[in-house]
């Protein structure tokens, strides 16, 4: 059987610092599994890592499509299988990583008219969950870094390239809010407090899903121990 690392949980939970320290680990290359980060340009309002925060670990799925195209859980599962093959061929572990279980789902179960996975892949699945209290810190913290980092510029620069304010990234939490700040009909302060309560509503989401979908290990952090912990099941 050929592993799969699967790293879960809702946003803000740290899968994306803990998928590069497993990939550094364990030989890796890190799979994306969200379905905002695949369009190019959309990068402070989807927490997008950084080529700092990947630490030079070869990621995949991100900035793939253009802002206008459609995507779908099958298309995903397909692209991020071809993905997977070739991270598994170069003899390295795959990690995929995100908070969009459907996508999950579609790749690792299949749809209709989608087949499951290879039967000879295994997909070990770790999920995040922080204490509520660390949670809601770290999702405070992000809308207030994003709207710092240039949220309101980035999705300015985007709607006047042509991007329409309909298109799918467009409407995800962060770029509403933004688009809204730009029409004036949000402050910043506005702005700010309802990225924090529809991100609130979404890690919450998030959570109940991936707890009742998926057969994971939970942890409420990613230290030395629980990272060792991870490693023996992917070594048995």
């Amino acid at each position: 059987m050929m592993k799969i690392l699967c790293i879960v949980g809702p946003t803000a939970s740290g899968k994306t610092a803990a998928a590069v320290e497993m990939a550094l680990r364990m030989n890796g290359e890190v799979v994306s599994c969200d379905s905002v980060q695949l369009f190019r340009g959309f990068d402070i309002g989807t927490a997008k890592p950084t080529d700092g925060e990947r630490r030079g670990v070869t990621h995949h799925m991100l900035d793939v499509a253009e802002p206008e195209e459609e995507w779908s859980a099958g298309r995903y599962a397909r692209e991020a299988r071809v993905c997977i093959d070739a991270v598994l061929r170069r003899g390295k572990l795959p990690v995929v990583s995100g908070g969009t279980g459907f996508y999950l789902r579609a790749l690792t179960d299949g749809l209709t008219g989608l087949p499951p996975a290879p039967a000879d892949w295994e997909f070990v699945t770790v999920g995040l969950h922080p204490p509520r209290d660390v949670l809601e810190r770290r999702i405070i913290d992000r809308a207030g870094a994003m709207l710092r980092g240039g949220l309101i510029e980035e999705t300015r620069s985007l709607l006047q390239s042509g991007v329409p304010e309909d298109c799918a990234p467009m409407c995800a939490i962060g770029y509403v809010q933004a688009r809204a700040l730009l029409a004036g009909t949000l402050t910043e302060e506005a702005a700010l407090a309802e990225i924090i309560l529809r991100t609130r509503q979404y890690a919450k989401r998030q959570r109940t899903w991936f707890y009742h979908q998926t057969k994971a290990l939970w942890l409420e952090k990613f230290s030395q121990n629980e990272i060792k912990t991870v490693e023996k099941i992917l070594v048995l």
